[in-house]
């Protein structure tokens, strides 16, 4: 029982500390992704000029001009596929979920928790999303990434984690 209660807290801490966290930036390291590199368009996409790339500016479940409406959910890979195959957004109906190399391309290494440029992608929690490629390993797995740490690895597809919609322009 005390074993549980430590376990309990010690996880409480933890999840409070990160979410108390604000991003922080390393100005020795090269920003690759400064905000001239995107075009924040008025129906809530962005278009990244160095991949050509169409990015929903918010997660899925999270709407507004600082992505701060509504709720950001967390999904499996079935249905992280399923919605983007289901998915009207911006007069659009070609979303999908990136592949890793895709995803990855967002994934800054000057700044951390979140490893993303926050002026272009507000609110984006510091955690695990999925991409669309399979595990080449496992036929059960599918590549995500981490974007607190900025490190890609694979997962159980009946596990649950964020979603960024991508288009091809």
């Amino acid at each position: 029982m005390k074993k549980t209660i430590l376990f309990l807290t010690i996880n409480i801490i933890f999840l409070a500390t990160n979410y108390s966290l604000a991003q922080t930036c390393q100005d020795y390291i090269p920003n690759e992704w400064e905000d001239g590199r995107y075009v924040i368009r008025s129906d809530n996409t962005v278009i990244d000029y160095q991949t050509n790339l169409m990015w929903k500016k918010c997660i899925q479940g999270l709407s507004g001009d600082n992505c701060s409406v509504g709720l950001g959910g967390k999904f499996n890979w079935e249905a992280a596929l399923q919605l983007a195959k289901d998915h009207n957004f911006a007069t659009y109906s070609d979303w999908r979920l990136p592949n890793i190399k895709e995803l990855n391309s967002l994934v800054t290494r000057n700044c951390y928790n979140p490893r993303v440029n926050e002026s272009i992608f507000p609110n984006t929690p510091a955690d695990l999303f999925w991409s669309s490629s399979p595990s080449a390993r496992n036929s059960s797995q599918t590549w995500q990434l981490h974007f607190n740490y900025g490190y890609a690895n694979t997962e159980e597809r009946n596990s649950s984690n964020y979603v960024r919609l991508v288009r091809s322009r």
